[in-house]
């Protein structure tokens, strides 16, 4: 039973074309002018799945076998009949079948996040679409036990655990009342809750305008793209929207007519904070492709207040809302062994 709920759940784990990080010398973002500002390319490769020589080879294999899968026509009818038995409530959402595909799923994302993320852009002629497929598992991963917690495991392609060596404030598009201006935040990476392979910062680019005129015209193809200079000890850089609400149920707050930045802390000041540490969780951002080049931000992940960039006060974890269930302060030590609790109930099912 065991072998068939295994062969079953690699019929679910999206993987199929291997991708990753490198430094690219692009000079601008060819295929969308308007795009401005901290940006990430990622290299272009031939073959679909692209067999990289330094992936351990249970990596390597899944994908292999996964990518025969996702081109089955046989396959596409199998998935399609399997989530519909879950409508029919035929079945229960903590199954071997998922749970295993939870496994393998969580193990190849952790490995290399980007990698994984560049198979969910690309389909080909897969007749099973990956991008779909991830949002079915991670919708049934909601409804299993610990569910919220582990989708939001699942949504964020890497948790780290970061200390900020400074900010920048940088104006986007004025004329754009819900995304005029960002900050920019470079950080060291103190621990690697989730995702093995951070984003290669040799492939981040900022976007410099000559001019105002330049800057807020969305037609004109960008002039100046720069490599970012960063502090030594830097080796994470993102961004995030500084219009963006904490959380859904907030209100926008106006001044003069005039959208106030929203990514406040409860004294009013920017959230992200220099010299301070702080457990962030991120996702690219898909801006655009280019030749078989994808182009994307790197931005902290929604759907938990403080949208994914808890503060760290005294040693502890700061979780106002307590959106993960176990206080509104936290030791950073019993807030990782909670995070490695549940991620070790996904990777070692059924051993």
């Amino acid at each position: 039973m065991k072998k068939f709920c295994r062969i079953m759940a690699c019929l679910l784990v999206l993987i199929g074309l291997i991708a990753g990080s490198q430094v690219v010398d692009a000079q601008s973002i060819p295929c969308s002018p308007n795009v401005k500002g901290l940006h990430y390319n990622t290299p272009v490769f031939d073959a679909s799945p692209a067999l990289l020589s330094n992936l351990p080879y249970d990596i390597l294999q899944c994908y292999i076998i996964a990518d025969s899968i996702l081109r089955s026509e046989e396959a596409r009818i199998f998935t399609n009949d399997f989530f519909k038995r879950f409508d029919k409530k035929e079945v229960t959402y903590d199954n071997d079948t998922l749970n295993y595909a939870y496994k393998y799923l969580y193990k190849i994302s952790d490995y290399d996040p980007l990698l994984f993320w560049e198979h969910l852009r690309k389909s080909g002629d897969k007749k099973i679409h990956t991008s779909h497929l991830y949002d079915k598992l991670t919708d049934c991963i909601e409804k299993s036990p610990n569910g919220q917690q582990k989708r939001r495991l699942f949504r964020s392609f890497w948790i780290l655990h970061i200390y900020v060596d400074t900010t920048i404030f940088m104006v986007y598009d004025s004329t754009n009342k819900w995304h005029k201006d960002f900050t920019i935040v470079y950080a060291q990476v103190l621990d690697t809750i989730k995702g093995k392979i951070i984003p290669n910062i040799n492939t981040a680019y900022i976007y410099e305008p000559e001019s105002d005129e330049e800057l807020f015209d969305n037609d004109s193809p960008p002039s100046i793209e720069t490599k970012i200079t960063l502090p030594n000890s830097t080796n994470l850089v993102f961004d995030y929207c500084n219009q963006w609400l904490l959380e859904a149920s907030d209100e926008y707050v106006y001044w003069n007519g005039e959208l106030q930045g929203a990514m406040k802390d409860k004294d009013g000041n920017p959230w992200i904070k220099p010299k301070k540490e702080y457990i962030v969780l991120l996702a690219p951002n898909y801006e655009c492709s280019n030749d078989g080049q994808n182009y994307y931000a790197l931005w902290p992940v929604g759907g938990s207040y403080p949208r994914g960039m808890h503060p760290i006060e005294n040693g502890n974890v700061i979780d106002e809302k307590n959106v993960w269930g176990w206080g509104n302060s936290v030791p950073i030590n019993v807030f990782k062994q909670n995070l490695n609790a549940i991620i070790d109930s996904i990777k070692n099912y059924g051993e």
